[in-house]
């Protein structure tokens, strides 16, 4: 196993001013809290981490037929929701057909932009036979998804089913170096000092893959983000949610920026936006350092919910002290994941990106939870 330093720790960057809160060692419920300077060794990393109560693998994109030139969007997500902290300590391997060590969520989506359609999928499996995480490297069944590390390379195969007999096969390759987000190697998600989670990301990889309708294969490539976030703790008990986004810039950077929504309807302090360069090196600011403007929306006629899905992302960037602007415009209105309980609807869809001048410079994924009631209180219940 290879220790790989990625990117620039956000310590290091002086624009970042927020006073460190040191976290605990364990949550009330006794799970252990991530760890300040806690290293990314692969291919461990990857893996599952089942000690701790929350952990999550997600990926998005941007996919265009190599013959057809249609355009789709993609999101699977994976989570793990541990059970009680002294069954994840003693029998941290445990695989039973009905076991209550783990539970495992799907979820799943694709954006089929041209034709201007949206499919998804929610699934909630036990750790068993229909759900499992492997510890030591990635590899991943949840049914319906299916994600694991190509023996002797360094990539990723990553295939869904979705309703209406339409299953998604991807290869993803890393075109950059993993980057650790947060000071000290923790992102933080509100002034508790126990909300803070590990946070390890792909922002470039390089897709190959089809995409299956009713037996019809379109062949497609395109670019991918990929995160992992291992944490003990939800968002600060006075946060409602957030939005959330991924850019990839045509000149081969990124740009990642969340806004953490108070009760209030203000940004917490802890809101950040992230730069990363071709190298993978990040720098960014907090809350008062960019701004977060809503300006349009659309209105769900399936949950009646208002999501602010135009939106334009603005700060000056400290390597050079020039205004960034990034307009986020949707290119599908409809791309809210409502699952099968309709419990936490959200809206998470592929957008175009715009510079101050109306020129596109990119694509991105916007995400926004929270806006059918208290997040918190919800996930909670």
């Amino acid at each position: 196993m290879a220790l790989l330093l990625v990117g620039v720790l956000i310590a290091s960057c002086s624009c970042f001013a927020n006073t460190w809160i040191k976290p605990p060692m364990q949550t009330l419920e006794g799970y252990p809290v991530p760890q300040p300077n806690t290293p990314a060794v692969l291919p461990d990393a990857h893996g599952a981490h089942p000690q701790y109560a929350i952990e999550w693998w997600y990926w998005v994109g941007h996919l265009k037929g190599t013959e057809s030139g249609e355009d789709f969007g993609f999101q699977s997500t994976v989570f793990r929701l541990a059970g009680a902290p002294s069954h994840v300590v003693d029998q941290p391997e445990a695989r039973v057909a009905f076991g209550d060590h783990q539970l495992f969520m799907s979820h799943a989506a694709l954006s089929e932009l041209t034709k201007q359609r949206y499919r998804s999928v929610e699934r909630i499996n036990r750790e068993g036979w229909q759900a499992h995480a492997s510890t030591g490297k990635l590899d991943i069944t949840s049914t319906p998804i299916r994600v694991f590390e190509s023996s002797g390379t360094a990539a990723f195969e990553l295939d869904f089913r979705l309703p209406d007999n339409v299953q998604v096969e991807l290869s993803l390759q890393p075109l950059k170096p993993l980057v650790i987000f947060g000071e000290r190697g923790l992102s933080r998600k509100g002034a508790d000092p126990a909300a803070v989670s590990l946070y390890w990301t792909y922002t470039r990889l390089q897709v190959k893959g089809r995409i299956i309708r009713d037996g019809e294969i379109t062949e497609v490539e395109g670019i991918a983000w990929q995160d992992h976030e291992i944490a003990s703790s939800q968002l600060g008990s006075d946060l409602v949610g957030w939005d959330w986004t991924a850019i990839q810039l045509y000149d081969g950077t990124e740009v990642k920026a969340y806004r953490l929504r108070k009760n209030d309807g203000s940004s917490d302090p802890w809101s950040a936006l992230y730069w990363i360069d071709h190298s993978a090196t990040v720098r960014g600011v907090y809350a008062d350092r960019f701004k977060w403007q809503e300006e349009g929306y659309w209105s769900s006629p399936l949950t009646g919910l208002r999501y602010p899905t135009s939106v334009c992302i603005e700060a000056t960037d400290p390597r050079d002290g020039v205004l960034k602007q990034y307009y986020l415009r949707p290119l599908l209105d409809d791309q809210e994941f409502v699952g099968n309980r309709k419990e936490n609807p959200y809206w998470e869809g592929a957008c175009r990106v715009l510079d101050g001048t109306g020129q596109e410079i990119g694509r991105a994924y916007l995400e926004l939870a929270g806006y059918g009631g208290n997040l918190v209180k919800n996930l909670s219940d």
